[in-house]
């Protein structure tokens, strides 16, 4: 059972990060996106952007660029693929489909009917599943480079994720972690923060739950803010963020039993039951209540996903962000990644292929208007710009994409999932006290064995 303790022998200042190496290798499911129209195909040409140079102008081979971006986001991809079609001169035909399962379906079954688009966007959880050599066709290392990307612009976690059987399908956009949001101005009246509103460092369950209490007194409500009720993800991407920081491994391999570090599986998932107690978290909030508490001030920290901040931001006018706290001693944040793959063609068409490349290589080059979304620009020279510095509160939370903790890396788990949906009921039910933690362990990895013992359908 939590004590409380003295402030100052569980928080203390935050220290300076230097990068640090990806440590995991294996980003968003969004629950607010589940349910989506399938929109229009597009092929307009939006405003144009100045773009680092590379390779020359392509001939204007016509290439269709699928993805599955809605609102805000959609919005910045579409001028960003209308940016690199000016400036390269690449016939880019767009095409935005609904969020989720559909998606995948469509893009398995246009790969496997010679009607794939040229290229598409996956999510990097989703490429194990994905049957790579049957349905995607790998990059050309030398092509990238080319067009000015290389191995050492990328988190080597992320970048090695993307291999399959030695090759490379995928290049990584962004990364989008789970993170923690915080409201500065209530940080400085809990006694959390500096007087600038820096988080001080909190490096252990018992500190999380000091400044959750402190901040719930700063409130008058609660301190914290997690929706999981009822939602395919959300519990599953706090869970397994936290199972990665304590170096707990897991096997997930076909035919073979499911095995995970059950007391280490355990020790975060009391942890976790501790923390939503009613006072400084409470423990049946959905998705949509979490952030409702956390806009109007009725808690002053809210564990989501970085693809909220743009709303945050609105509603927060004095918002802070920084990655996981590393509570059990390695730093993790839970991650995806949206990246582009090259669906396989029936034809071989040199020209499309090369144009793909140069077009995913634009793309990522348009990295800075992307960040200003949440995301965490893939490639790196990008984050080394002083425009992308100045974008507070992006730059705080940075560091969580060197150190993801992607979802196993098996057919059945990823954005979208059953997989991600079966276990994130299950520890949603152990939060709120309707399964014991134990139970709530077995069932997971009970879970697990039986997806595993079945064919990838793909």
């Amino acid at each position: 059972m939590y004590e409380p303790r003295s402030l100052k022998s569980l928080l203390r200042p935050n220290q300076e990060q230097s990068p640090k190496q990806g440590l995991y290798a294996g980003s968003s499911g969004i629950s607010r996106r589940a349910v989506l129209r399938t929109a229009a195909a597009a092929s307009g040409i939006f405003a144009a952007g100045a773009l680092t140079g590379c390779a020359g102008p392509s001939s204007g081979t016509p290439i269709q660029s699928w993805d599955l971006f809605s609102g805000a986001d959609g919005v910045k991809m579409r001028a960003m693929i209308g940016a690199v079609s000016t400036a390269k001169g690449i016939d880019v035909r767009p095409v935005t489909l609904a969020w989720g399962s559909p998606y995948y379906t469509k893009l398995a079954m246009a790969a496997s009917s010679g009607k794939a688009p040229n290229t598409a966007i996956m999510h990097l959880s989703r490429l194990a599943g994905f049957a790579p050599e049957r349905l995607l066709q790998p990059y050309d290392l030398e092509l990238l480079a080319e067009y000015g990307l290389k191995p050492a612009d990328f988190a080597p976690a992320v970048w090695e994720r993307c291999f399959y059987n030695g090759k490379l399908f995928a290049v990584p956009m962004d990364t989008h972690p789970f993170i923690l949001l915080y409201n500065k101005n209530l940080a400085v009246k809990a006694g959390i923060a500096d007087s600038d509103g820096k988080l001080w460092e909190i490096s252990s369950p018992q500190a999380l739950m000091e400044a959750a209490s402190r901040m719930a007194v700063a409130t008058g409500k609660q301190g914290l803010s997690f929706g999981h009720v009822l939602d395919s993800a959300q519990s599953w991407r706090l869970f397994w963020g936290f199972y990665n920081q304590t170096g707990g491994g897991y096997t997930m391999t076909a035919g073979q039993p499911a095995q995970i570090d059950k007391a280490k599986a355990t020790e975060v998932l009391t942890f976790l039951k501790e923390l939503l107690d009613g006072k400084m978290a409470v423990n049946n909030q959905t998705y949509h209540g979490a952030i409702a508490d956390f806009t109007t001030g009725a808690t002053g920290m809210i564990f989501s996903g970085e693809w909220e901040l743009p709303a945050f931001a609105k509603a927060v006018p004095n918002l802070g962000a920084v990655p996981m706290p590393t509570l059990f001693g390695t730093p993790a944040s839970y991650t995806d990644s949206h990246v582009w793959v090259l669906p396989k063609q029936v034809h071989k068409d040199s020209e499309a292929y090369k144009a793909s490349h140069q077009f995913v290589a634009g793309i990522l080059k348009e990295g800075l208007n992307w960040a200003q979304a949440g995301h965490i620009p893939a490639f790196t020279p990008i984050q080394a710009t002083d425009e992308y510095r100045a974008l507070v509160p992006q730059v705080d939370y940075a560091a969580a994409g060197e150190t993801p903790a992607f979802d196993p890396a098996v057919w059945f788990a990823g954005a979208g999932t059953d997989f991600q949906n079966q276990l994130s009921q299950t520890l949603s039910a152990a939060l709120q006290g309707t399964v014991t933690v134990k139970d709530a362990v077995d069932s997971m990895m009970e879970h697990v064995q039986t997806m595993l013992s079945a064919p990838n359908p793909t």
